[in-house]
C-alpha cells in the first residue's frame, strides 16, 4: 500500500469503527482479524451504550465481595486465585493507585467519552442503514433492598455533577415502566442517557458492509508481529504480510502480546464474562435493558431473546470456562422473572480491563505511526464509535472532539 494507508488490527466494535472513521478521513484501510468481524469480545456484550457506566472497578468493589468472591458464592465478582499470574499486575496497580482523586479522574475520563457515545453511533447506524437496531429507552438499575440503593448514593451524586439524566422509581413506578416486573425490587433508577442494540452481530456486520462498499478491505488473518520497515510497518501473519504507514492496534484482550513484543507492557487484565439467551413467554417481555444489582446480572432484550450477562470473573483469558457464575445469575433472575427456556450456546469471553477503567487511546511513544485503541473493559461496544472517531482525528491531526487523560 502506498500513500495514506492504514491497517486496523482487530475487528471488534472499536476496530471496525476506527476503520470506518479512518476511511472517512481519506485513508485506504485494511481491517485484519483472525475471526469474522465482531465474533470475539464484542459478540458477548450486553449491547449497552451506557453513559451511566462511568464508574471503574475499584478496590472496594473487590474487597466488598472478597470472601464471597473467593468462595465463588456471589455472581457479581468471582476471583480465581489459581489464575492470579494472569492478572496480578492489574491487581497491584489497582491496590497501589487506590485513591479518591484517581477514581474521580477516571469517572470524568469515562464520561468524556460516554457523553458522545450514543450520538456517534447514531451517525454510523444511519450511514450503514442499521438505525432500526438502536433501542433508545434507557437502562433500568433495580435494587432488591433499600440499603443497596442508599449505598450507591455517591453514584447519583456523580450523575448530578456530570449532568447525566436519571429518574427514581418505587415498586409501583417500576411496574408501570416495565409491566412484566411485578415484584422483587424496592427501587429502580432509569438512566435516560443510554441506548442499546437489539442485535450486535447485525450492527457490526452492517458497519463492515458499509466499510467494504466504500473500498475498505477485510483480511482474515492472525497478526504475529509488527516491525518497522523503512517508512512503513510490516505486519506478519500466518498468511500474507501487510505493509502500512499507519497501524491501529485494537485487539482488545489480545493486544498485550503484540505490545510486549514492541517493548510496551500494560497492566491489563482479562475480565471474563458469560452470557446465555432465554426465550420468555409473551407475558414476560422487557422494553429496555435492566441491571439487577444484587442479582449480579444485566438482562437485555434482543432479537434472539433475552440476553443475560454475568458480572466479573478474574481469571486467565484462555482458562477453561466455569459455569457457576452464570448458574448463580440465572438462578437469581428466576427468583423474580419467568425467564423461559435457555436457547443457543453459553458464551464465555474476555473483556480488556485497565486498572483505572480507562481505555488506552494514543500513539505509541517509541513507534510513530503505531496507535493504541484497546482496554475498554465492558464498554467497548458502547464506546466504539466515539473511540473510532477520536483515534482517526488524532491520526489525521484534527482537533479531537474530546480529550481524556489516562491515570496509569
Amino acid at each position: 500500500m502506498a500513500g495514506k494507508s492504514a491497517v486496523v488490527l482487530g475487528a471488534g466494535m472499536v476496530g471496525v469503527c476506527s476503520a470506518l472513521h479512518l476511511q472517512k478521513s481519506g485513508y485506504q484501510v485494511t481491517l485484519v482479524d483472525r475471526k469474522a468481524p465482531g465474533m470475539e469480545t464484542s459478540y458477548g456484550n450486553a449491547g449497552l451504550i451506557n453513559r451511566g457506566s462511568v464508574f471503574p472497578l475499584s478496590l472496594s468493589d473487590i474487597t466488598h465481595h472478597l470472601s464471597a468472591a473467593l468462595l465463588k458464592n456471589h455472581p457479581n465478582v468471582h476471583v480465581h486465585l489459581s489464575q492470579l499470574p494472569h492478572y496480578w499486575r492489574w491487581l497491584y496497580y489497582l491496590l497501589v493507585r487506590n485513591s479518591q482523586s484517581r477514581y474521580e479522574a477516571s469517572v470524568k475520563g469515562l464520561d468524556s467519552l460516554f457523553q458522545y457515545a450514543v450520538a456517534e453511533h447514531r451517525k454510523l447506524l444511519d450511514m450503514s442503514g442499521c438505525r432500526e437496531l438502536l433501542l433508545e429507552k434507557g437502562w433500568l438499575r433495580l435494587y432488591r433492598e433499600e440499603a443497596s440503593f442508599q449505598a450507591v448514593q455517591y453514584q447519583r451524586d456523580y450523575y448530578d455533577r456530570l449532568g447525566i439524566r436519571y429518574d427514581i422509581f418505587d415498586p409501583e413506578g417500576i411496574s408501570e415502566l416495565e409491566p412484566a416486573i411485578t415484584s422483587g425490587f424496592r427501587k429502580g433508577v432509569l438512566i435516560r442517557d443510554t441506548a442499546s442494540f437489539e442485535d450486535l452481530s447485525e450492527v457490526i456486520n452492517g458497519y463492515v458492509t458499509a466499510f467494504q462498499s466504500s473500498g475498505g478491505q477485510f483480511c482474515q488473518a492472525s497478526a504475529q508481529t509488527i516491525t518497522r520497515e523503512s517508512d512503513n510497518f510490516l505486519i506478519e501473519t500466518h498468511g500474507e504480510n501487510i505493509r502500512s504507514r499507519i497501524v491501529v492496534l485494537a485487539l482488545g484482550p489480545w493486544s498485550g502480546e503484540l505490545c510486549e513484543k514492541l517493548g510496551y507492557r500494560f497492566p491489563m487484565a482479562a475480565e471474563r464474562g458469560y452470557h446465555q439467551h432465554f426465550q420468555p413467554s409473551d407475558a414476560f417481555q422487557l422494553s429496555r435493558p435492566i441491571h439487577d444489582v444484587e442479582g449480579g446480572y444485566v438482562m437485555s432484550p434482543m432479537k434472539s431473546g433475552l440476553r443475560l450477562t454475568t458480572g466479573i470473573e478474574l481469571s486467565g483469558r484462555d482458562a477453561p470456562p466455569v459455569s457457576k457464575q452464570l448458574y448463580q445469575a440465572s438462578h437469581n433472575a428466576r427468583d423474580v422473572f419467568s425467564l423461559g427456556n435457555p436457547v443457543g450456546e453459553v458464551w464465555v469471553g474476555s473483556r480488556p480491563s485497565m486498572p483505572d477503567g480507562l481505555p488506552v487511546i494514543g500513539e505509541a511513544p517509541r513507534h510513530p505511526g503505531l496507535w493504541f485503541a484497546f482496554g475498554h473493559g465492558h464498554a467497548g461496544v458502547g464506546m466504539g464509535a466515539i473511540s473510532g472517531r477520536l483515534i482517526s482525528e488524532l491520526i489525521s491531526g484534527i482537533k479531537p472532539v474530546t480529550v481524556f487523560h489516562h491515570t496509569n
